[in-house]
């Protein structure tokens, strides 16, 4: 499935909400309890190509609620291979991924693995959705961006 994002910036399924009406920044919020599908995941990475295409900031913001954003192996592997083939475009200092990861087990995890092997993108973890506002803000001032009165107000309903 091929989607529009200069027509239509925000796609919404059962499994997830995808919205880039706020670009550079961009929220993927994965809904419980639900696997997104393949074309999602494509969905996702077109995205992402849009705005490295066009050498546009991409503050890709994650939001993962207990137990949501579950992907299958096939799709590991669609991200995978995604990530490899753009390693250079993604090591800018205006591109990162934001992620919610409420479960502190998980966030362990992701720190032993990211000590071993730091991913392709800057990663930055975070527990939850205040947490997750604040890195937003940090980002777009550290890349000169504004914060929009439409991005504040998104961040302050998102910590809330």
């Amino acid at each position: 499935m091929k989607w529009d994002w200069d027509t239509n910036p925000i796609y919404e399924s059962d499994r997830i909400r995808m919205d880039g009406s706020r670009s550079p920044l961009v929220a993927y919020s994965f809904k419980l309890p639900r696997q997104v599908t393949d074309d999602e995941i494509q969905i996702m990475l077109d995205f992402a190509d849009l705005h490295l295409e066009r050498k546009l900031p991409y503050i890709a913001l994650i939001e993962l609620q207990r137990g949501s954003g579950i992907i299958g192996a096939r799709q590991r592997r669609m991200f995978a291979e995604w990530l490899e083939a753009r390693h250079e475009e993604l090591d800018r200092e205006d591109v990162c991924t934001i992620v919610v990861v409420p479960e502190a087990i998980f966030r362990a995890v992701l720190r032993v693995v990211y000590r071993f092997r730091n991913p392709p993108i800057r990663t930055i973890t975070v527990a939850d959705p205040a947490e997750a506002a604040t890195a937003v803000r940090d980002e777009l001032t550290n890349i000169g961006r504004p914060v929009t009165a439409d991005t504040e107000q998104f961040l302050r309903a998102l910590a809330s």
